[in-house]
């Protein structure tokens, strides 16, 4: 299955603010986001919804990697902007920290092309056995 094109065919934002997946493996994932000057505030800096967006992205496929469910959804998601992000393409993290029965918590990074660090999150996604999100018309 090729997660990229599921992706890009199924969700309007992750092919709207340009997603790339690099890489998932357990426990992991690690996407890429262009900078572009329709994805930025006054300033042409990165809009912050952006980059929460990007993590929540991140942050689900990191649970995708060990989801024993069908599906899940992100049931909370902190996150704490430190700088300013401008100079891409952005690298977004997600590690899973803690793998329980019905929830994954994801330690999530957002840094610029330099490898500096704009954000840091934590999320919980709830793991779904029964229903699949369904994905609209």
């Amino acid at each position: 299955m090729d997660i990229q094109k599921l992706f890009e065919e199924n969700d309007h934002v992750f092919k709207y603010i340009g997603a790339t997946i690099l890489e998932m493996k357990e426990g992991y994932a690690k996407l890429q986001i262009p900078y572009r000057i329709e994805l930025c505030r006054r300033g042409n800096v990165l809009n912050g919804g952006i980059i929460m967006t990007s993590m929540d992205f991140a942050g689900g496929l990191a649970t995708m990697t060990v989801n024993d469910g069908i599906d899940q959804v992100t049931q909370e998601l902190k996150v704490n902007f430190l700088e300013p992000m401008y100079k891409g393409p952005f690298i977004v993290e997600g590690k899973v920290i803690r793998r329980g029965k019905t929830t994954v918590v994801v330690e999530i990074t957002f840094k610029d092309a330099d490898g500096r660090i704009g954000a840091i999150g934590l999320g919980t996604w709830y793991i779904l056995r029964d229903k699949k999100v369904s994905i609209g018309k």
